[in-house]
């Protein structure tokens, strides 16, 4: 079974991608949408890639948005991915100014997914016993994705996968033989947002 690799970034591009999800927030909360210039970053950064930002608010998830497949230079996916988090996740109301004091900034960037060859669900809980990857679970028109981060929250098998089920739209019992996996890696970076604003 495959073992996905993320992509590498050196530490100042690893920087450079938080500062444009941070320059992102600012925006929002300014009433701007204007996207970073490509020609004021690293060709690795230019390239096409799909990532996540994650926004927290005194460690508790205040939103969450990404692509799985890159359909645009990394860099623009950071910041209209951090300005959506802001503002367009469902699950939470947008995000205020008050709350910018409290708040971190995490971006992942993701491999390219591979499928995985499975023949039941047993055999799913045995590879993710062993790797800790992030996983695209599909089956028909619903899909749910977990980065590799929610293994912190979640280090059992069994469980990550009724979690990723139910958030999904199925059952956490349930399983179908058609169902495709999908497994990724992620090079992440997180950091307070306060870190280099004064709110």
């Amino acid at each position: 079974m495959p073992v996905t690799s993320s992509p590498t970034y050196n530490h100042k591009q690893i920087k450079q991608l938080l500062a444009v999800a941070r320059q992102a927030i600012n925006d929002y909360c300014s009433g701007i949408y204007q996207k970073p210039q490509l020609g004021h970053f690293d060709a690795d950064l230019c390239r096409i890639g799909a990532c996540f930002v994650t926004l927290e608010v005194a460690q508790k998830l205040q939103g969450c948005i990404g692509s799985i497949i890159a359909n645009a230079p990394l860099i623009e996916e950071v910041y209209d991915k951090a300005h959506a988090a802001a503002c367009q996740d469902p699950r939470f109301q947008p995000l205020e100014a008050s709350q910018l004091a409290k708040l971190t900034i995490e971006v992942s960037v993701l491999s390219l997914p591979q499928r995985l060859a499975i023949k039941d669900e047993q055999t799913l809980l045995n590879y993710l016993g062993n790797h800790h990857v992030g996983v695209i679970l599909s089956d028909g028109v619903r899909r749910a994705v977990f980065l590799p981060q929610v293994w912190e929250q979640l280090p059992e098998p069994e469980a990550f996968l009724h979690q990723l089920k139910l958030k999904g739209g199925w059952p956490s019992t349930y399983w179908n033989a058609m169902m495709r996996v999908d497994i990724f890696t992620v090079t992440s970076a997180k950091d307070a947002y306060a870190t280099h604003h004064s709110t």
